[in-house]
């Protein structure tokens, strides 16, 4: 493994890595089964509830709220989506 240049702006220290901000649809394609997530759809309230499936490109996922009603989303019909748990 080679060591890191100084001053190479593209590289992420290793301690810092949970400080930066992913990029909305790389979180959103990592959400999996289980994750309790807050989003807003476009237009729309806030919605949070829990992972349930996604689809196999991951563009697609399905909540379950409190209430147990399930909706699915789509990344472009949504704003940043936050991972509560």
């Amino acid at each position: 493994m080679t060591e890191p240049r100084q001053g190479d702006p593209y590289l992420v220290k290793e301690q810092h890595h949970e400080e930066v901000e992913k990029h909305p649809l790389l979180l959103w394609s990592s959400l999996s089964a289980g994750d309790v997530v807050s989003l807003r759809g476009l237009g729309t309230r806030d919605w949070v509830g829990t992972v349930e499936s996604r689809s196999s490109d991951g563009l697609v996922i399905s909540i379950r709220d409190d209430l147990n009603q399930r909706r699915s989303f789509h990344f472009r019909e949504c704003q940043p989506v936050r991972v509560i748990q």
